[in-house]
């Protein structure tokens, strides 16, 4: 899927397979427990929760939390970020057969171009960090701190079990031949827990808390020390 050159028709398929993925995976209720303490402010004279959705795919999980704060009556502004134009076009359609406002989708690539806004109170990804090379993986998360005073990252281990589950459950979930090789593939080049750790420890998110969720996947979750309850900087 990070093929550039990938058929449109092929790539939109695998991003239909993929929001099976993450529906199977529960990974949008993941996201939220990380997050859900700024849906505390409820009912406050505050300006909107602004979030950034890294890498964002065909944007499921960008609407999954806008329409997760509007429910409880949060003004929520949700910008999602993907290099590649097929899967902008379809995370815009999927806004707005929802009838979203305050959700955005912009082309471009998040380890070197600009982000839309130089800050956020949520930057957040899924399914990227594997993708990454060490390097890289570094320089995303220093970016990410910088920018937000709330970091989550949701993303596959790199475990047997893992392995295992990603062969099986993509052939169950999707009839994409993209997803059934980029599953397995995913998994092989994940981090392990440890490695998560320390990455996060070099990039300065000092007490970055892990938790593991189900299947064999990870959600890191950092807060600034000057961030306050409701989710912004003081």
């Amino acid at each position: 899927m990070d093929d550039p050159h990938l058929d449109a028709g092929l790539h939109e398929s695998a991003l239909a397979g993929l929001r099976r993925i993450h529906w199977f995976s529960g990974t949008a209720g993941a996201l939220w427990r990380g997050m859900r303490d700024v849906a505390g402010a409820t009912g406050s004279a505050r300006s909107a929760v602004r979030i950034l959705d890294l890498a964002s795919g065909g944007g499921d999980l960008s609407i999954a939390t806008a329409e997760r704060f509007r429910s409880r009556g949060v003004s929520a502004v949700v910008h999602g970020c993907d290099i590649s134009g097929t899967a902008v076009s379809r995370a815009r359609q999927l806004a707005d057969s929802r009838g979203l406002t305050g959700v955005e989708f912009f082309q471009l690539d998040v380890l070197e171009d600009a982000w839309p806004e130089p800050d956020y109170d949520i930057v957040m990804n899924s399914l990227f960090l594997h993708h990454l090379s060490e390097e890289s993986a570094l320089r995303l998360l220093v970016r990410m701190r910088e920018s937000a005073g709330l970091v989550l990252v949701d993303d596959l281990l790199r475990t047997w079990s893992g392995y295992w589950l990603a062969c099986l459950g993509c052939r169950l979930l999707s009839g994409s031949p993209v997803v059934h090789f980029d599953g397995p593939v995913s998994v092989e080049a994940a981090f392990s827990q440890l490695e998560v750790l320390e990455l996060a420890k070099r990039a300065g998110l000092q007490g970055a808390n892990l938790q593991r969720h189900w299947p064999e996947r990870f959600l890191l979750t950092w807060q600034a020390a000057d961030v306050s309850h409701s989710g912004q900087r003081r």
